[in-house]
């Protein structure tokens, strides 16, 4: 039907069908198929069949597959090219050959667009805006072809989804896996990004230079960092989740830099190397974060005026380290080592929660200190050192029990884990030894 339909239409708009379709081996072009399809409608791939690229969308049409239809391509073109307002991709595999990281498997360079629950496997990009505004990508997936080998270097891999100079852009419910960064964002005002999942590159999501973003309900695991905001105003980082960012030194849940008047709260940063990094940033407001078990809870640099409230600080090797940072506001945040006392009963403590400087100050010029990171030495030093406390971070009022949301249950589950496997160890010890040892004696 469709041979017979691509036919027909070649015939009336002049279409050479000489290139229409090559060796079984290679598949069918794909240019030719959406010349024929005209603006407004439909182009079905056959479930199955692969098509070959490249392709340039020109006019308003939907393009979409009733099963797992492959277009693929080795020129150093994008697969697919859309340069029409209003087109519609969906429910097909994209297999980008070329290894070049600048070059996507789908450029878009029109606005008012959909990609929807499109696969795509890359040797390079994913899916590149430019100058694009309006667009939607959505319940899609982005791998990197080379996925099976986490050690490729980042330099090698494109990114996931990127954006440039493209604005009120909405990704939503997407998967990138072993990607240079997941979603990169850049010059690009009033992004929304909510609920993807990003593993395995360099940043799960990053913006940079892009007024009033929004990141929510995303999670990144296994990343270098999970999301990085940089040299931004006013955006909106909520309900995140950011876990186990822990292979590389500079590995961190949520990287704030230059970030200003913004909203950060209800995210969980979870087993990372650093939780929240924060540098040169101003009058941001932080409330109700998780930040737990982490190497370092909180790492603040050079950042004034922002409001830490009603957060959780539990089960970090050390809560947090703040140098240079003066005139922040901390009340009513949960630090799980506090030594509080609540003579009022309003669970608040009427003691301050201070947070020490020294370490920070100490390896700022000579990095190779910080192999003296929890040494036994370190408190005295500190001790030694200790003077004027006025400039440090405070909690003023730091709860003495955990705030309401916080889901004590599940950190139980996770404590008990550790101590029932030492229980159990210290059980077959003592069995060892008596059946081999005191028995025998």
């Amino acid at each position: 039907m469709w041979i017979a339909l691509i036919i027909a239409l070649a015939f009336l708009t002049g279409t050479d069908l000489s290139r229409a379709f090559s060796s079984s081996t290679e598949g069918v072009l794909l240019q030719p198929l959406i010349d024929a399809t005209p603006q407004g409608e439909t182009l079905l791939l056959d479930k199955g069949q692969t098509y070959v690229g490249p392709a340039i969308i020109a006019k308003e049409i939907t393009i979409r597959s009733e099963g797992e239809a492959t277009v693929t391509n080795d020129s150093e073109e994008p697969v697919i090219t859309i340069l029409a307002d209003g087109v519609v991709l969906q429910d097909f595999i994209v297999r980008n050959l070329n290894k070049d990281p600048k070059k996507p498997a789908i450029l878009v360079q029109s606005d008012r667009n959909r990609l929807e629950r499109l696969r795509i496997v890359a040797q390079g990009g994913g899916i590149y805006l430019r100058d694009a505004n309006d667009n939607e990508i959505r319940g899609s997936r982005i791998e990197g072809a080379n996925s099976a080998n986490r050690k490729e270097a980042f330099s090698k891999r494109g990114n996931g989804i990127d954006l440039h100079g493209s604005s009120r852009n909405l990704i939503e419910d997407n998967t990138i896996i072993h990607m240079h960064d997941g979603v990169y964002v850049e010059s690009s005002n009033a992004a929304t990004v909510r609920n993807n999942y990003a593993s395995d590159s360099r940043y799960g999501f990053h913006f940079m230079f892009s007024g009033q973003p929004v990141l929510e309900e995303n999670i990144g695991e296994g990343n270098v960092t999970g999301g990085m905001v940089m040299g931004v105003e006013g955006a909106i980082v909520h309900d995140n989740r950011f876990d186990k960012q822990t292979e590389n030194v500079n590995s961190q849940g949520i990287l704030l830099f230059d970030v200003h008047r913004s909203e950060i709260s209800g995210n969980r940063v979870d087993g990372n190397r650093v939780g929240l990094y924060i540098e040169n940033s101003t009058e941001n407001i932080l409330s109700d974060n998780e930040v737990s078990r982490n190497f370092i809870g909180m790492q603040m640099i050079q950042s004034d005026t922002n409001s830490f409230r009603n957060s959780a600080f539990v089960g970090n090797v050390i809560q947090a380290q703040s140098t240079e940072s003066v005139d922040n506001e901390l009340r009513g945040n949960y630090w799980e080592d506090i030594e509080g006392l609540d003579t009022n009963g309003d669970g608040y403590s009427d003691m301050t929660y201070e947070i020490d400087p020294f370490f920070l100050q100490v390896t700022k010029d000579i990095d190779a200190f910080q192999v003296f990171f929890q040494s036994p030495g370190m408190p005295f030093l500190a001790q030694m050192f200790q003077a004027d406390t006025s400039n440090w971070l405070k909690d003023l009022a730091p709860k003495m029990e955990p705030p309401d949301w916080y889901d004590i249950a599940e950190v139980s589950d996770n404590r008990w884990f550790p101590l029932t496997l030492g229980v159990l160890l210290l059980i077959l010890s003592i069995t060892i030894i008596y059946r081999w040892g005191y028995r025998k004696s």
